[in-house]
């Protein structure tokens, strides 16, 4: 979509080249070398899996070439081939636990998807959560892809936490929240969040993950100008029950921000078109945004949402931009809070 508008403004003509590993993670290595060597490529728009963005990076970094990933992740990383677009630990998860925190939960259960994502994102859960004071009953994770997680439901019927958080991806996600609507914790006793979920998972999730809380970048339900003119093209181009999600948008972003790179420096040499767009405010889908030119992460505006009725709720909060901090080095602690006593001594 981004393209074809793109063209036609005439500015600037970019021609797709299009692999597609299937997500399937040893192809994204051949897919790249493919995009680079065969077809003279420059810059790759793509990945969803941090496995995929680690597995592309040695391939960039041989054949100078830039990587514009859309996706939110689990920090920790920079890389000079790579433009993080999607949001970062401070972003997303980091003020999703600290929600969750002014209600004092008590115990919580840590589930994840067997990879650098979920290994990741539980961590900084897990050491926010517990320097809280919260209890961590559990933390497990499930093969990518894996739907049996009998094992985990059996483990929350047992343990009953106030608090899930979800890193589960695809598949593995959706069978869990079935699952776990099944066994008829409502959200007033155990309390769903994830960083990762979109509106491209409604569809299969149904209502199975009503009162499930969110966090993004971007969200169908911004009642901006320019974000309801937004939805109006994507429903020009793909149908009015397409569902588009902030990986769509930040995709859509990181192609308008290549060509007007490109325009500006008058050629798509990787090095100049990110400097031409990093280190100055940009006006997107998003909103005004910032690519930070040292940790090449971007300024975005964290939003929470609730799933109810198969839309996302936002939940009316802050719009100022967060800068990127990838290693945490400036988040501050979870504050004091004072923890109920689990026994009260009588005489």
């Amino acid at each position: 979509m981004a393209i074809e508008e793109i063209n036609a403004e005439g500015s600037v003509f970019i021609e797709p080249v299009i692999r597609d590993p299937k997500g399937v993670p040893n192809l994204y290595e051949q897919c790249a070398l493919d995009l680079l060597r065969e077809s003279g490529v420059r810059h790759i728009v793509g990945g969803i899996t941090s496995w995929s963005r680690k597995d592309m990076i040695p391939v960039l970094e041989r054949h100078g070439a830039m990587l514009w990933y859309p996706c939110p992740y689990e920090g920790f990383e920079c890389n000079d081939h790579v433009v993080y677009l999607g949001a970062c630990p401070n972003q997303h998860l980091v003020p999703l636990v600290d929600h969750v925190l002014q209600d004092r939960p008590r115990r919580a259960v840590l589930v994840g998807s067997n990879y650098v994502w979920g290994w990741e994102t539980l961590r900084v859960a897990r050491e926010r959560l517990a320097a809280a004071g919260v209890d961590i009953a559990a933390e497990r994770f499930v093969p990518l892809g894996e739907t049996e997680c009998a094992h985990l439901i059996q483990e929350i019927e047992a343990c009953r936490p106030d608090v899930i958080v979800n890193s589960l991806i695809g598949p593995s996600n959706h069978a869990f929240m079935h699952r776990l609507a099944a066994l008829g914790l409502s959200g007033a006793d155990c309390q769903v969040v994830s960083a990762n979920q979109t509106e491209a998972d409604l569809d299969e999730l149904g209502d199975a993950a009503d009162g499930m809380l969110s966090i993004s970048a971007w969200f169908e339900g911004i009642e901006t100008p320019e974000n309801i003119a937004f939805r109006s093209r994507i429903a020009q181009t793909f149908g009015p029950d397409y569902r588009a999600s902030c990986n769509f948008a930040t995709a859509y972003m990181a192609i308008r921000l290549l060509a007007q790179g490109i325009a500006e420096v008058g050629n798509d040499d990787p090095r100049a078109v990110f400097d031409a767009v990093s280190g100055r405010e940009l006006n997107t889908v998003l909103g005004p945004t910032r690519i930070d030119p040292v940790t090449r992460h971007t300024s975005l505006v964290p939003r929470m949402a609730r799933l109810r009725n198969g839309t996302f709720e936002i939940i009316p909060g802050s719009t100022i931009q967060v800068d990127p901090d990838p290693y945490l080095t400036r988040v501050p602690p979870p504050g004091p809070r004072e923890r109920k006593p689990d026994l009260r001594i009588v005489s």
